[in-house]
């Protein structure tokens, strides 16, 4: 049994180019229109469930993508939200470079970089990698396939665990939001 995973970001929230983090923030008008272009492109395939966070702007796309999917089911995971950025939530990512030019890249994308009161990948690696593996036991029990509206650095580890990536490789993943990834899953 073939069955598919269509995984996705969600599209702009803001102009200023901060550290979103958990901010609940929603889809900003060319954030909107972008989604409004994926679920373009998706229309066509066979989506029987609709993944996504708590966060407002993951399920404002998936809301975006299910009008052509009006039978699929929604499924809201906090597994699957964005990296917490601790103190630097809402906070510029210019001016952190400029402050911190010899460290920013570790910050930003470091593994095992520690940001007071946030999350690390490899934090945020143990809640995905958890709902990426109940996913797959989810789709071969109900036979199905899935769309997943997630966040910058979720679906850098979707990716990791779907495509046995290396965590350095991850870290370098970049997302256009009006296109998505397409992941064939054999079940026995």
């Amino acid at each position: 049994m073939q069955k598919h995973i269509y995984l996705f970001r969600h599209g702009s929230v803001s102009d200023k180019n901060i550290f979103c983090g958990w901010l609940d923030l929603s889809l900003d008008e060319k954030g909107i229109l972008q989604a409004k272009m994926l679920a373009k492109k998706l229309k066509k395939e066979k989506i029987d469930f609709g993944f996504c966070s708590d966060q407002l702007r993951s399920r404002q796309c998936l809301a975006e993508v299910m009008k052509y999917h009006k039978s699929a089911q929604i499924v809201v995971d906090p597994r699957i939200r964005e990296r917490h950025y601790g103190v630097l939530s809402g906070h510029s990512k210019d001016k952190i470079k400029n402050e911190f030019p010899n460290i920013f890249s570790n910050i930003h994308r470091g593994y095992n970089a520690n940001i007071p009161g946030g999350e690390n990948f490899a934090a945020v690696s143990l809640r995905v990698f958890s709902f990426m593996g109940e996913l797959l036991q989810f789709m071969q029990k109900e036979k199905c396939s899935v769309a997943i509206s997630a966040h910058t650095n979720s679906l850098r580890l979707i990716q990791e665990y779907l495509e046995g990536i290396s965590k350095k490789e991850a870290e370098s993943l970049e997302h256009n939001p009006t296109e998505f990834k397409k992941y064939t899953v054999n079940f026995e």
